[in-house]
Order: C-alpha cells, then structure tokens, then sequence
C-alpha cells in the first residue's frame, strides 16, 4: 500500500556480523539482557537489505534515511578502515538508486565506537575530531551518490539519556558533564559541517532534533517563567550554538547556579560551533 509523501523511513543494521565492531549501543543492550534479549539480530536489515529495499520500492516509497553505524567503518574510532563495512552500505545506497529511492544518511545514532569511549567519549574534545575524521570518510565513499545528510540524530535524547538520568551508555548523572559531552557534539556537528563544505558535498547537511514545545499550566508569572526555562533547555539550547554560535541567554542567566559550566564554554568557545546547517528535519 502506498504511503504519503515526504516522509522518510529510517532502519539500522545488525550488530552481529563480522564487519561490526564494538559501539556503545552493542555492548548497553548486553549488559544486563532484557528477558535474555540483546538485540544482536532484529530485523536483519544487514543480510536481508535487498529484499527491504524491494519492499520500499513496492510501497512507493521516495527517500530512506538510515544511519551508518561509526564502529562498523573505523572499529577504532579512527585510523585504519573496515572495507567491508563500507562495501555494505555502498551496496544499500546502489540498491536504493536502483530502485528510485533517494538515500539519506545520518551519521551518528548513539552508536560511538568503544575505543572511543574508553578515551573519554563526548565528553574529550578528540571525540569532536575524531568524529570528523569519520565524517569525510563517509563523504569521500558515498558523497557522490547521496544528496542528503544528517550528523547527528537527536543529541538531547543521548546526551539526556547518556548523562542526566542514566538510562543510556555511558550511564552518568552528572548536568556538568552532560553540558561538557553535549559542547562537544556541537563542535563535531560544526567539525563535519566544515568538512561537508571544503570537500564541495554537491547536497545539503543538518541535523536531526527532538522539538518539544512547552505550554504554561497557567497564566501565573511562575508557570510561564517555568516554561520559559524548558524552552530554553530543550530547544535553545540545541539551535542556538548551531545556527549563531552562542548559548541562549536566558538559559546562562537561569542556570548559572546549577549550570555554571555552560557560561565558560560560552566564554571560551563562542565561535567554535556555529556552522548555519543548510537542512533541520
């Protein structure tokens, strides 16, 4: 059956296969097992994509995003390259074209590479670097071919999940080092951006959020200060250091107690980040 236009499906790929290394996401799921479940094989997309795209084309689908997992192309992080972990996802973005169907590609989906983590994850600035290494690795194998990109999927969700509540890896309660991990995201988005840019990627690049708009209960001073202040964490504070290189005002002079560490990141970094992304989903 048909469905609507514009709206693009995302999938990711199995973690079991002998071109996958060790990310984050792989090792979270293990460690304790849902009901004995890790997730190591879901729906199989790895082994089963052409058959997948088969059914895409059938469904009249036009566009698929779908996110390249960073362990399966540079196990390490960085350095040496998986081929066949390139070769797999070439394969898909051909079967796509084959098949009509527009690739978008999202480069991190909370997938960090292990080794990555070891050297301090998001919350080291050679994560940021590394991060780019990656992203022109991505550009220079599939650039050719697909038009549009992502950098990262929902970095409140990882970063709140990561290092707020504790629920995703690397399982920290900590609002400091989610605001340190968080400037870094920031700065490889605006790292890969550059990058986009200076190797002239004929498409547009951007970034995936979470909106989520707050409404006050009532029309009371507090309640609308209150949501002022929501607004500011989860939308504000995602735009604004993207699209103009600062931190919301509002925000730094609301949570300098508890937050403190965002106005020296404002101070010492300010024009580190922005990089006026040409494409929000």
């Amino acid at each position: 059956m048909p469905l609507p236009q514009r709206i693009r499906l995302r999938e990711d790929t199995t973690p079991t296969v002998k071109d996958r290394q060790s990310g984050i996401s792989t090792l979270i799921c293990r460690v304790p097992p849902f009901e004995g479940t890790t997730g190591d094989i879901a729906v199989d997309h790895y082994h089963r994509f052409r058959e997948d795209v088969a059914l895409m084309a059938e469904m009249g689908l036009q566009s698929y995003r779908f996110s390249i997992s960073w362990p399966r192309l540079l196990p390490a992080g960085r350095g040496k390259v998986n081929e066949a972990g390139v070769q797999f996802y070439s394969d898909l973005i051909d079967e796509l074209l084959a098949h009509n169907i527009e690739p978008m590609i999202t480069l991190y989906h909370w997938d960090l590479p292990q080794a990555l983590q070891d050297e301090g994850g998001w919350e080291a600035r050679t994560t940021a670097e590394a991060f780019a290494e990656y992203a022109r690795l991505c550009y220079a194998r599939f650039g050719s071919r697909v038009k549009l990109w992502a950098t990262f999927n929902e970095t409140i969700v990882f970063i709140g999940h990561g290092y707020i509540n504790g629920l995703h890896p690397p399982a920290v309660r900590d609002p400091a080092r989610a605001i340190q991990a968080c400037h870094h995201v920031f700065i490889a988005h605006a790292l890969a951006v550059k990058a986009f840019r200076e190797m002239a990627v004929a498409g547009e690049i951007g970034f995936v959020n979470v909106l989520q708009p707050h409404t006050p209960l009532t029309d009371s001073e507090a309640d609308i200060k209150a949501t002022e202040l929501a607004d500011a964490i989860h939308t504000h504070w995602l735009y604004d250091p993207v699209l103009k290189g600062t931190y919301p005002a509002d925000l730094l002079a609301q949570t300098q107690a508890l937050w403190g560490y965002l106005a020296l990141l404002q101070a010492t970094t300010r024009c580190s980040v922005k990089t006026a992304a040409t494409l929000s989903v």
